[in-house]
């Protein structure tokens, strides 16, 4: 059965993204584009081959969409959302808040529609492998966990505190607090976060480090900065590595690339190729077997509530100087 989806905004960075590999999936009708900006909206419409619309147009022609707005935005989108009884995958983190997140998790929750939040790190096969592996017992029991997702600055709306709720910690975390508590099935409990803006002349911070300590005892560092410099020749840096008192565990999920270098009197470049599984097709084909099914999302919004409460966690940590526990009775 084709299951009719479209993208709900494309002021993320991921959007196009998402509408090239939605436009060329079987089973699934790209039935269009709805953009705050209608010219944008038209160009990305027409290079994927399909129509530009208003949003309550698109919220009646489609079964399901996909919510790339800015964060702050979330909101106004999941409720036209709900009046149409239309399935949604939101770009993250869910709100810039913990009670925004929350309303809109249980409003969702309430109504019964299927809603997750895009997290295609759970679908990387290197990810899927060290959780087979941590389920195995392999590692033993869990001493420390070290995770990494630095990136490039990206400019724009992410660096409004009103529109995006933060900088590099709303931008660049959750991705690794996500995947750890999936792997681990444990919460994170406290957070010290040490937060800077070092690289760029922006109103938030672009680099952050937390410390955090897991339900089950374990630390837990990750390092989400926007440290990659803008000309390097490759984008993503996804990592996590588990110690354990019988061994270690490590992925890198988009370890799999080649170098490609360039010297002709035309042009000369250095380009990283990465040739591995694209995680972001998993993630859609799971959304999309959501909405023909019923079944709720991989990543549910009550994973969503989770890694912003962390991120609340860490700023206000950062603000005080201290540990700060993180509320996990809203999960």
């Amino acid at each position: 059965m084709t299951v009719r989806l479209g993208i709900c905004s494309t002021a993320h960075v991921n959007a196009e993204v998402y509408a090239a590999l939605l436009s060329k999936l079987s089973d699934v009708e790209l039935v269009g584009i709805s953009d705050e900006n209608v010219e944008r909206g038209r160009r990305r419409a027409s290079a994927v081959g399909t129509k530009a619309m208003s949003r309550p147009e698109l919220m009646r022609s489609a079964e399901g969409v996909v919510i790339c707005s800015p964060t702050a935005i979330h909101g106004e989108l999941f409720d036209l959302a709900l009046v149409h009884d239309v399935a949604v995958l939101t770009e993250k983190p869910l709100a810039t808040s913990l009670s925004e997140a929350k309303r809109l998790r249980d409003r969702c929750d309430e109504s019964g529609i299927v809603a997750g939040m895009a997290m295609p790190v759970r679908c990387s096969r290197p990810m899927i492998r060290l959780k087979r592996a941590y389920e195995d017992g392999t590692l033993g029991d869990v001493i420390a966990v070290s995770g990494v997702n630095r990136g490039r600055m990206p400019g724009g709306w992410f660096t409004n505190p009103e529109l995006a709720g933060g900088g590099a910690v709303m931008d660049h975390t959750d991705h690794i607090i996500d995947v750890v508590r999936w792997i681990t099935n444990e919460e994170v409990e406290d957070v010290y976060a040490e937060l800077d803006t070092r690289f760029y002349d922006i109103p938030v911070e672009d680099v952050n480090l937390l410390s955090m300590t897991l339900s089950n005892g374990a630390s837990f560092v990750l390092d989400g900065s926007w440290s990659t410099p803008l000309k390097n020749p490759f984008w993503g840096d996804a990592r996590v590595e588990f110690v354990g008192t019988d061994g270690t565990l490590s992925a890198d999920c988009f370890g799999q690339r080649c170098t490609h270098v360039q010297d002709t009197k035309q042009d000369r470049s250095v380009e990283s190729i990465y040739w591995g599984a694209d995680p972001n097709i998993e993630l859609l084909r799971d959304f999309a077997e959501s909405v023909r099914t019923g079944r709720q999302p991989q990543t549910t919004l009550s994973d969503a509530v989770a890694t912003v409460a962390v991120m609340e966690a860490a700023y206000e940590s950062a603000e005080r100087g201290e540990p700060v526990e993180v509320d996990t009775s809203v999960i």
